[in-house]
């Protein structure tokens, strides 16, 4: 046993120590975090408490940093960019104030004590963010959890979790450059964007998809070890890329945190982060010098003061700018005065940079800890301050605190500009990103690879080809006018005004594919500038007459809203289902979708049938027979999916309707001499279903999906009639579940109501469209 290697005995001393300290802070009901800080402290180099002490620093600190990994790939898991959107304005706005002021107080103080810039740079990044996990321990231990500020102070600490992560890159980029440099520091945030767009986007559509056919394959653990193995792998994308482990980290765990098996992940990895967690405290604690805390203890308690005040007043001002009450900012701002694990982390990164002296981490760790103890404390100084300011200020101030000036009505021209403005912005920004890395994939790695296995002109003709066939479908949805379609129809009727904007939004589309293509063929061919742009124009005209490019793009683009969207789907339809009481859970596995079957038939009408020559709103065919007709292939053999009530029927046609399998053979038996029997089929309604009867590629596929709404849903609270399902978006709705009961082809007058399950058909693109607009804002 004598020939054990070190890291074993240093493990065990570690370890030994942090479970006896975290049991004794256990029942002082002081947060764990602090014990593995005091267990560190005792068991490190600095003190002589203990008969021996760490022997390998080194190989300590590799596995504190592998802490980092797993603590930032677990908060990923915990984060979501969609719960981003959510949190809105309040949450946006206070954290914006509260991080730029503590930036700016921090650097402030720290050139005040004498540091220098680059120490006091790393202190103001510390000191601005709070700390997520003494928070929820403080609200837990208070019994505040239910108060309404808690949403907003988790709101708060979901966007400083962001914002932390992009400071640890920027800090990192302004070490190495030693300077702050404007031009490249809007560089590296360009670049930082633009790779963490590239990365969620590519992640969303490979990896959702890749677990969903692998799901009967794989068991607790495999799925733990395929989890951490892409956890790792994109750590060392990220790295080679020139960013950080923790930002590889941090986007693994949010690019799963958007799958269904999002839980199961987070709670199989639980184990790990905890274990590597404390080792990674427990070596901050290490590294705390007691002598370097003596001798800037006057430093620390101005720190400390700064932190408190500083964090409370800088996001209590953040609320109330946000619209929210003084009391409830108060309230919400007294929680936030500490910091904690980043601070850790960003002091840990200045150390492993070698650019920040060796005062400055025990001073933060000081800092830290003492803002801990203080935090329920401080919590509970709300309501007394809140009395105090309502009896010394102006009362016109105190109503004007407490009652913040509602919204203005904007008007309805000014709104649908913003809505159509943000989506087209939004939209381009996410096709552009695809389309420069399948530009540097193309340019970077496939043509200098084919460089060497052919000719030059053989290389380059053959890369441009397969790289105009990879953009193409990306600039034809450039072209098209994919977003807010409904918006463009508005403001183009409205006044004549808007038309020139429009036209000159178009343009722009237009200009920035014709640019792409003219930059392609140039790096591809040296030919004279007009023969590049004659060429340029023909590819340009050829992707704007492609439809099969538009549809490739719709689906590609269907793909990646329902991996993006269904986990949530998933959450909201057990949320409803718990909250009604509609089943227990055990049971929901079995009982969790429609479980009617929605059968399928196709008619050949035949030269007799009363059908012909009139319109599909004359037909009565749902009131009737509570059947739809989703499909009509003419006798010209084209296809029609979700036919208009205007269509008028003629001679040949053939349709396909969808409903039970009763009243379809109903309607066979009355109309058995009028219309010829083609073929069926049938679905059983389960999650996102694809009824598949393309056969011919020109044939549009269909697909059926369930969407669970909540109130803040467009559809809800409208009936059939209102909503314009069918002439907005071609879609139609075959089923609802409420309450655990199925309608099936509910009445145009039948109200949508919050918590319904909504079954929609129709084709990919237009019901992927629906699910984005119903499940986003969920």
């Amino acid at each position: 046993m004598s020939d054990l290697p070190s890291l074993i005995y240093d493990l065990a001393l570690i370890l030994i120590s942090a479970g006896l300290i975290t049991l004794l802070f256990k029942w002082l009901k002081q947060p764990l975090v602090l014990g593995y800080i005091v267990a560190g402290i005792i068991a490190g180099p600095y003190l002589d408490l203990l008969p021996m002490t760490v022997v390998d620093t080194a190989n300590i600190q590799t596995w504190a940093d592998i802490g980092v990994i797993f603590l930032l790939f677990a908060l990923g898991l915990e984060f979501s960019f969609k719960r981003l959107v959510s949190v809105g304005k309040t949450a946006f706005v206070t954290a914006s104030v509260a991080v730029i002021g503590m930036m700016l107080l921090g650097f402030l103080v720290g050139r005040m004590l004498g540091w220098t810039p680059i120490n006091c740079l790393f202190l103001g990044g510390m000191l601005s963010m709070s700390s997520t996990t003494i928070i929820i321990k403080a609200f837990n231990d208070l019994n505040l959890m239910d108060q309404p500020y808690t949403k907003l102070v988790f709101g708060v600490l979901v966007v400083e979790d962001l914002v932390a992560v992009i400071l640890m890159v920027l800090l990192s980029t302004i070490s190495v450059s030693k300077e702050l440099n404007g031009t490249e520091l809007l560089l590296s945030i360009g670049r930082l964007v633009f790779f963490l767009a590239l990365w969620f986007i590519f992640g969303i559509f490979l990896i959702p998809t890749f677990l969903k056919k692998a799901r009967n394959l794989m068991n607790e653990e495999t799925l733990l070890i395929f989890s951490i193995g892409l956890c790792l792998g994109m750590v060392i994308i990220a790295v080679k890329t020139g960013f950080s482990a923790a930002l590889g980290a941090f986007i693994m765990g949010s690019v799963l945190s958007e799958t269904i098996d999002a839980k199961r992940i987070e709670k199989l990895v639980e184990p790990l982060k905890n274990f590597f967690g404390a080792i990674f405290f427990v070596s901050v604690g290490m590294m705390v010098q007691p002598a370097i805390i003596v001798e800037y203890a006057r430093p620390v308690g101005l720190l400390i003061l700064t932190v408190i005040i500083g964090q409370t007043v800088f996001t209590t001002i953040g609320f109330l700018i946000s619209g929210q009450t003084l009391e409830t900012s108060l309230k919400s701002g007294f929680s936030l005065a500490q910091i904690g694990e980043f601070a850790f982390i960003i002091a840990s990164l200045g150390i492993s940079l070698g650019v920040t002296e060796s005062f400055l981490y025990p001073v933060v760790i000081a800092v830290s800890v003492c803002t801990i103890f203080t935090t329920p404390y401080i919590m509970k100084l709300a309501d007394p301050t809140y009395r105090f300011l309502s009896k010394h200020l102006p009362q016109k101030w105190i109503q004007k605190l407490d009652h913040p000036r509602e919204k203005k009505d904007v008007s309805t021209d000014r709104n649908a500009w913003h809505v159509l403005l943000r989506g087209s912005l939004m939209y381009m920004l996410v096709l552009l990103t695809v389309v420069i890395a399948i530009y540097f994939l193309s340019t970077g790695y496939i043509y200098p690879f084919l460089q060497q296995h052919l000719s030059g002109m053989a290389a380059s003709v053959l890369t441009f080809f397969v790289t105009v066939l990879a953009l193409a479908p990306f600039l034809r949805a450039m072209m098209s006018n994919n977003v807010e379609s409904s918006a463009v129809l508005n403001l183009w009727m409205e006044k004549p005004s808007n038309r020139k904007f429009l036209l000159m939004l178009v343009g722009v589309r237009f200009f920035a594919v014709l640019i792409t293509l003219l930059v392609l063929t140039n790096k591809f061919f040296q030919i004279p500038f007009y023969i590049n742009v004659i060429f340029t124009i023909i590819i340009f005209l050829f992707i704007l007459k492609s439809k099969w490019l538009l549809r490739r793009f719709w689906k590609l683009e269907s793909h990646f809203l329902i991996n993006l969207n269904e986990q949530q789907m998933e959450s909201n339809l057990r949320k409803i289902e718990a909250n009604k009481g509609v089943m227990q859970l055990s049971d929901m596995a079995k009982n969790h979708w429609l479980d009617f079957k929605l059968y399928t038939c196709a008619y050949r009408l035949k030269n007799d049938c009363p059908f012909i020559g009139k319109r599909i709103s004359e037909l009565h065919i749902r009131s009737e027979y509570n059947l739809m007709i989703i499909r009509i292939r003419t006798r010209d053999n084209d296809y029609m999916n979700i036919p208009s009530g205007d269509y008028l029927i003629q001679e040949g046609d053939s349709l396909r309707l969808a409903g039970k399998k009763s009243q379809l053979r109903r309607l066979q038996e009355d109309e058995l001499l009028t219309m010829e029997f083609v073929n069926h089929s049938f679905m059983t309604l389960h999650g996102f279903s694809k009824l598949e009867y393309a056969r011919k590629k020109k044939e549009e596929r269909i697909t059926c999906a369930g969407i669970p709404l909540s109130k803040q849903s467009p559809l809800a609270g409208k009936n059939l009639i209102e909503s314009n399902i069918g002439a907005k978006t071609k879609c139609l709705i075959i089923g609802l579940e409420r309450d655990g009961k199925q309608i099936v082809n509910p009445g145009a007058s039948t109200i949508i109501e919050a918590g319904d399950v909504v079954w929609l058909i129709g084709e990919e693109k237009p019901v992927s469209r629906h699910i984005e607009e119903n499940v986003y804002f969920i």
